[in-house]
């Protein structure tokens, strides 16, 4: 996962317009246990590209983590 998440923050980094990448590191990031920066990425998919539904489900699933968590 660590090496991962250097190869999607470096494609985010390269393009930063790139919403699957976003939702990659997104993804990367939550199962390492880094919630808020999931949400971070799951919010930029979303605001590059509304209509992302697979970034949609998995920013609701990290904020209900997020709210167990507290």
């Amino acid at each position: 996962i660590d090496e991962a998440i250097e190869h999607f923050l470096e494609a985010v980094r390269i393009r930063p317009d790139y919403a699957e990448a976003h939702n990659n590191l997104g993804i990367a990031l939550f199962h390492k246990g880094n919630i808020e920066g999931a949400i971070d990425h799951f919010r930029e998919a979303l605001r590059i590209e509304p209509n992302y539904v697979v970034a949609n489900h998995n920013l609701k699933r990290a904020l209900m983590v997020q709210q167990q968590d507290q």
